[in-house]
């Protein structure tokens, strides 16, 4: 019986160390216990996933947004362009989905081309419309005159660097016949205290470069000057040095004005004051006008 016994344990030890569940993959080909909860097919590859929000008309200096959702993409560079040209570039850290915010703002105006790229792949592609700064409204028939003895002016906030080539004003002539030398004088002037203050930019044409009708003239800068964030005033005066002391050459600036509403803090005018023999306008000081009223005045790009 004793060595039954014995006989029986050693069968034991020998299939105890032999059976059971077993997967190949020891050292020179043994085998190796499975440990329960750990084999199985791998987790699925996480695969990138984008979306990308509408982008809305934009308007020169002013921030745009375009919103990307993403999902699996940690690591990932979206590089956004404006024109071919990169404008903005985000990381993406995580493969959790998540919203990134791509900010970045126009340098020119017209219609654009805006697309977000990955590793070479194009992702996103829209055609973007871009505004002028100012106030582009030609509504009603509300206009203020410009002479050598008044002038107008209108604040522009420019909310990110640009180089503004043009100045566009919505005006008409008054008479047909204008003096000899008169020009129109259009201003780009920095802020002070609320007033227009020193010179940046300025360019001059002739009187009769306007029309008996109302139309857009454009005032382009030989040397356009670049302008960082902050606000600029726009200022439109007339230079006359015949017969200044007869007759006053003036333009008419087209605007779009309430009578009953207050006078806002971003239009301004000067009367200069006159002497009455030799005809010759002294600067006075800048002045709100009597109503809210917005001119037809744009900064642009050609």
């Amino acid at each position: 019986m004793r060595n039954v016994i014995i006989l029986l344990l050693v069968a034991a030890l020998i299939f105890g160390c032999t059976g059971g569940n077993q997967t190949q993959g020891g050292k020179n080909g043994s085998t190796i216990p499975q440990i329960p909860g750990t084999g199985g097919t791998p987790a699925e590859a996480c695969t990138p996933s984008y979306s990308f929000s509408e982008l809305q008309a934009g308007t020169l200096s002013e921030t745009a947004k375009v919103v990307a959702t993403v999902t699996c993409a940690d690591g990932k560079a979206l590089s956004l362009k404006v024109d071919g040209t990169e404008a903005e570039s985000v990381t993406v850290s995580g493969n959790a989905t998540q919203p990134l915010n791509i900010e970045f703002y126009p340098k020119k105006v017209g219609t654009l081309k805006v697309t977000i790229e990955s590793g070479g792949e194009t992702l996103y592609s829209r055609d973007w419309s871009v505004n002028a700064l100012g106030s582009e409204d030609t509504s009603g028939l509300d206009y203020d005159g410009a002479s050598f003895k008044e002038w107008r002016a209108m604040a522009m906030d420019v909310q990110n660097p640009i180089t503004p080539d043009r100045v566009k004003v919505y005006m008409k002539r008054i008479a047909a016949k204008s003096q000899k030398g008169t020009q129109i004088v259009v201003d780009i002037r920095k802020d002070d205290s609320g007033n227009p203050g020193d010179i940046v930019a300025s360019v001059k044409r002739p009187i009769n470069a306007t029309t008996m009708t109302d139309n857009w003239i454009n005032f382009d800068f030989d040397s356009p000057s670049a302008l960082s964030a902050g606000k600029y005033w726009v200022v439109v005066r007339i230079e006359q040095s015949e017969n200044v002391n007869l007759v006053s050459d003036v333009v008419n600036v087209h605007y779009v004005g309430d009578r009953l509403s207050d006078p806002n803090t971003y239009t301004r005018q000067m009367l200069l004051d006159v002497d009455m023999v030799s005809g010759v306008a002294s600067e006075s000081s800048w002045q709100p006008l009597s109503y809210d009223r917005t001119y037809s005045i744009v900064l642009t790009k050609k």
